[in-house]
């Protein structure tokens, strides 16, 4: 009898667990489901969302951006800078009626996990751990709007590129995962090199005038590669304000860079051809 009723108060216990971990797919099954590298797999392929929640009427599309402190995106990642991981889910269908997501950030060398996540309230996601040391980012609860704005942390200087991989799904509320649709994207962020104090001003064959600038921006290069070259320009926080592609056909080159609606600051003028990089560091008035 006493093992019975044992019996019965474990059943009922771990029912009520698993109804109380409903939030989130690594709180109740400790599992990532993103489709990164290192998460659950299904017939030898990462396992997202999209298995179980992806059987009836709701299609659901998902977008990562990383936005800087201004809500401005960018494409590169200063270290030890603090952004805003957002994840948005387009959902279209009968009886929607909330959102889910999970998200991870791998370093690329190596797929390591970067623990960059945290959980600033109120919103509308918690942060997660499973055992095996990986953290994400995920529901809290099924939410009513359908964009996730997670706080992330940029890694040390010297970690190079980082993906950011989510999956997320639009739900009709049952209960069950019949109905739903889901979404699955990845986003890769190169690290901003040239937001370290190591640049140099300028490079002995980049040369850019006048220095500070106000109106137009004069750069100049020697002894250069002929060849494609791409031109960009970066704010300190490293969202890209200018870019431009130019066949080189000399050793000698000039272009003009109009600068007259940037903000006052500085800014990175970055030359690239053939796999090479090299910056010219500026001063906006």
């Amino acid at each position: 009898m006493i093992r019975l009723v044992f019996i019965l108060f474990l059943g009922v216990f771990s029912t009520l667990v698993l109804l109380g971990n409903k939030n989130g797919r690594a709180t109740q099954a400790q599992r990532g489901n993103t489709g990164a590298p290192g998460d659950e797999t299904q017939n030898g392929q990462p396992k997202t969302c999209q298995a179980c929640h992806n059987q009836g009427p709701i299609q659901a599309t998902l977008a990562i951006t990383v936005l800087d402190s201004t809500n401005n995106t960018v494409t590169k990642y200063i270290p030890g800078k603090n952004y805003k991981a957002r994840v948005t889910i387009n959902a279209t269908g009968p009886g929607l009626t909330g959102y889910g997501f999970q998200m991870i950030a791998l370093r690329d060398s190596d797929n390591t996990d970067l623990d960059g996540f945290s959980d600033v309230n109120p919103n509308n996601y918690k942060i997660a751990s499973l055992p095996n040391g990986r953290t994400y980012a995920e529901h809290n609860n099924i939410s009513s709007t359908n964009t996730f704005d997670v706080t992330w942390t940029a890694p040390p200087s010297g970690t190079g590129s980082v993906t950011f991989y989510a999956s997320g799904n639009g739900v009709n509320g049952t209960g069950g995962t019949g109905g739903d649709g889901a979404g699955v994207n990845s986003l890769k962020l190169t690290e901003f090199s040239s937001a370290a104090n190591d640049l140099p001003t300028a490079f002995s064959n980049w040369t850019a005038s006048p220095n500070p600038a106000t109106d137009q921006l004069q750069l100049s290069g020697t002894e250069l590669g002929v060849g494609a070259h791409h031109f960009r320009a970066f704010d300190a926080s490293g969202k890209v304000v200018w870019e431009s592609a130019q066949m080189i056909q000399n050793e000698s080159f000039i272009t003009n860079i109009p600068v007259s609606d940037w903000n006052s600051g500085i800014y990175f003028v970055q030359i690239e051809q053939g796999g090479k990089r090299s910056y010219v560091k500026v001063l906006k008035l």
